[in-house]
């Protein structure tokens, strides 16, 4: 095996440096004096690519061996370290956490599946297609001009991406049965959470009581069935504030909200700020 690659921190603080202050969104292939061999815990969410590697990558102290075409996910807090070949190609792509917490619910499953499940070996074409996304992002930064809701559009592609690989490997090829389970049921919620809100709606379509998608959605996701829901609610919300040009009375009665007083309750309620702040956090983070 080849010499082992030790990491320079200077590179990674600089890197927090950019995403704090331009685009929010990062692209770059990792060189040999850019690779982690230290415990480090940074503020975003990073995909690695690694199209070809040996060694370790260590998340949160459990260790997961490297092999080619494998994508790697390390979300902000989560402690990591790794140590590969000087042979190894390897693509990172960074997401800032305002970014995340915006527009995170579209991978589909809770951030808490994610981090005991960071690891996924991909097909070689799913890794290339990917690769493109990643790369046509970084294609479109350089590029310096208000391109904001085509890098969005491409998050959305990779993010849809990662959570088909996640029902894949995770749900569809898993013989649990409560794991089948909870796949039918994110694709219940991804069909009918604009106009369902209801936990009965879904466990009646699945045959199943509510305490019990409850309980399994617990264990597999630690979170509630209702909470899940209201994800995807919320993450709707949030697209419809931000790429619309709808009054928000008018996206209230659209997603079936009684009035603007239940709507604006329901998503203080589960983001902490009201739906016209949010919209005014977003359009001052844009111009900045």
């Amino acid at each position: 095996m080849g010499e082992k690659i030790n990491h320079n921190l200077v590179r990674l603080n600089h890197l927090q440096h950019n995403l704090n202050n331009q685009n929010e969104v990062l692209y770059h292939e990792l060189k040999d004096d850019s690779l982690l061999s230290e415990d480090r815990v940074n503020d975003f969410f990073t995909i690695f690519l690694f199209e070809k590697a040996e060694g370790t990558h260590t998340i949160d102290h459990t260790e997961y061996p490297l092999e080619e075409f494998q994508m790697h996910l390390v979300f902000p807090g989560q402690i990591h370290k790794w140590e590969y070949e000087n042979s190894s190609k390897v693509y990172q792509f960074i997401v800032s956490r305002e970014i995340l917490n915006t527009f995170g619910s579209y991978l589909m499953f809770p951030f808490s599946f994610y981090k005991k499940h960071p690891c996924f070996g991909l097909s070689a074409e799913i890794f290339y297609r990917l690769l493109y996304e990643f790369q046509s992002i970084y294609d479109e930064l350089r590029k310096n001009e208000n391109i904001w809701e085509i890098v969005l559009s491409r998050i959305r592609i990779i993010t849809l991406m990662i959570s088909k690989e996640a029902c894949r490997l995770f749900f569809i090829d898993d013989e649990n049965a409560a794991t089948k389970r909870l796949a039918h049921f994110i694709k219940l919620v991804m069909l009918y959470f604009r106009t369902e809100k209801n936990v009965k709606f879904y466990a009646d379509k699945m045959m199943l009581s509510p305490n019990y998608l409850n309980i399994i959605c617990k264990k597999y996701f630690d979170k509630t069935a209702s909470s899940i829901i209201n994800n995807e609610l919320i993450l709707e919300i949030k697209m419809l504030l931000v790429n619309s040009n709808k009054p928000i009375k008018e996206i209230a009665f659209d997603l079936g909200f009684k009035d603007l007083s239940s709507f604006s309750s329901f998503f203080s309620n589960n983001t902490g700020m009201s739906p016209r702040d949010f919209l005014m956090k977003y359009n001052k983070n844009k111009l900045g």
